[in-house]
Formats: structure tokens, sequence, C-alpha cells
């Protein structure tokens, strides 16, 4: 089982604060945390440290900021080989500043600005194929090489090129922030005449599977025609940073796994809301071990089917 990650690598700070932050004012907070970020690279670790034979295609600096992620993957047990350092270019950087209290954040990213250009690839297919939209040629390259691959986009944003890669991937996994930007549409969990409307003008991109993740109220999918809702499981949220990334790195994982949707869509969903008691992105990938025993402890988990 062989699984290729292609995107974004950041190294992130995040600053724990108790309070909603007003302008021109100072803040003093006790901690922080220092680590790797972005949604491929979540992703990617989340999957080598599980097991899977996992590599990244990414960019990073030469800096101390692209030294500590190379070193930080290499730890996870993942195939760096691919990721490339550019010379003279800093690494992407991320200020994360996180409400404890509410469990949401606000991200500040310094990404890295290098020409877009073909990235190095393995020749061999790969059997899952996880792109976040970055590095897009690279993602279009691959897509198209290896079109029997198992493909999965984690589009966080409507940026240009996702118009031009989601029709290339078997699973769509757009956030509600996209699916606003694209559809000009708020989700309504009550109006199914407006996901309807909702759906068929995400269908414009792709006639695959689409899923959409709205966060503290769980995801939303179709199934054999019909808009499905799977709630978000509980969880004593302190950080939300991450959670999306680690819910893609789930669902490859689970789909890997040759479960049905459903049950990859719900392991998904409750390995993310497990990452939020956590602060910090890559620190907060539970163990595999964690997301079974929570699974266990919750009530009539497997009963819904497809």
């Amino acid at each position: 089982m062989k699984i290729l990650c292609i995107g974004q690598a950041a190294f992130d700070l995040t600053f724990p604060i108790e309070e909603p932050l007003q302008e021109n004012r100072k803040y003093v907070v006790s901690s922080h945390k220092e680590c790797v970020g972005a949604p491929a690279t979540n992703a990617a670790a989340l999957l080598a440290k599980w097991g899977l034979d996992t590599s990244l295609i990414a960019r990073i600096g030469s800096d101390l900021y692209g030294k500590r992620i190379l070193n930080t993957l290499k730890d996870t047990g993942l195939n760096t080989q691919y990721i490339q350092i550019e010379e003279g270019i800093s690494t992407s950087l991320s200020c994360i500043l996180s409400n404890i209290k509410t469990g949401t954040r606000t991200i500040l990213n310094d990404p890295l600005l290098a020409p877009e250009r073909l990235l190095p690839f393995p020749d061999t297919k790969p059997d899952y194929i996880l792109i976040d939209g970055r590095e897009s040629l690279t993602a279009k390259t691959v897509l198209e090489k290896f079109p029997d691959s198992i493909s999965i986009m984690d589009a966080g944003s409507l940026k240009p090129w996702t118009k031009s890669l989601a029709g290339l991937v078997d699973y769509f996994i757009c956030s509600e922030d996209l699916c606003r930007s694209y559809t000009q549409r708020e989700i309504d969990l009550k109006d199914l005449s407006g996901l309807e409307t909702i759906f068929h003008k995400l269908e414009e991109l792709t006639k695959n599977t689409i899923v959409i993740t709205i966060g503290q109220r769980g995801l939303l999918y179709k199934s054999h025609g019909q808009i499905r809702h799977i709630p978000a499981y509980p969880a004593k949220t302190v950080d939300s940073t991450g959670a999306g990334d680690i819910f893609h790195g789930a669902f490859v994982y689970f789909l890997a796994q040759k479960m049905p949707l459903i049950e990859v869509l719900k392991m998904a969903s409750l390995t993310a809301s497990i990452s939020t008691e956590t602060i910090g992105g890559m620190p907060s990938i539970p163990s595999l071990e964690t997301v079974y025993e929570r699974k266990s402890r919750i009530e009539g988990f497997a009963n819904e089917r497809d």
C-alpha cells in the first residue's frame, strides 16, 4: 500500500489566548507551541505514523524552519526524498492564535514564494494520492499520469487551481469556506432544497464523490442521490488547528482499509474531533489505538449504514 501526498509544508507557531482579540493591544501568553504544519504535510504525517508507506511532495526553504520540518517528518517514518529544498527561499511560516475557550483559531500564513515548477515524483503508481492544491502543476501531472490511483483532494479554500484539479479526483472534500465562496450560499442543515442547490453547483466541479466539512456541525455528503449529514463527535476542544488536515489523512487511511464510505467518514470525523483536544496541528494527531478506544465508548457508532 503506497500513499503519495502533494502540497504545502509549513512551520507553525501557535499562541493560545483566552479572549477575543482587539486591535492596538498587547497580549501576554504563558506558553506557545512550535510544530510542523500544513494540510498535505499533517495528513502525510498521520498516515506514516499509522504505519502506511507514505511519501510527501512539498517544498521548504534551506532555513532553520525548513531543517526542523525535514527532521520532524523523518522521525514520523515518512518518506521525505521528494521534499525539495529551495535555496534562498523562506519556508512557509504560520502564526496561529488559538482561543482555547472557544476552540477557534486565526491563522496568519506567510507562504513559501517560489515559481511553480514540476517537482520530482515516484515512477511507480501509488495506490492513493492526496493533494491539497498547492504545487498544482505537480499534482495535475501526477493525477493524469496515474489515473487508476484512488485520489482525494483537500480543498480548503477556493483557489485558481480548484477547477482544474477537482475534476481529476475521485473524492472532492471541501471546506464550508470553499463551498460558500463557490456557491454563494450558506449551509442550512434544515433547508434540504438549499442543500440540493449547493451540491448541484459543486457538481460543476466534479461528478465524483463530494464531501463538505462544516466544522462543529460535522459534514455532508451525497450517497445514492441522497444528501446525508454526519454530526461532529463530542470533544473537549481547545484548538481546531489541523483538524481538517487530520480528517483528510484519516479519510485516506480508513479508505485504504476498504471500509464503506459512511464508516470512512465517521472514523475520519472521530479522529478529527479527538485532535481538537490538543494544541497544535501535528502534535494533535491521535494514535490509531486512541481512535479505536474512543470509538468503543460511543454507543451506536457503527449502527448506521448506506
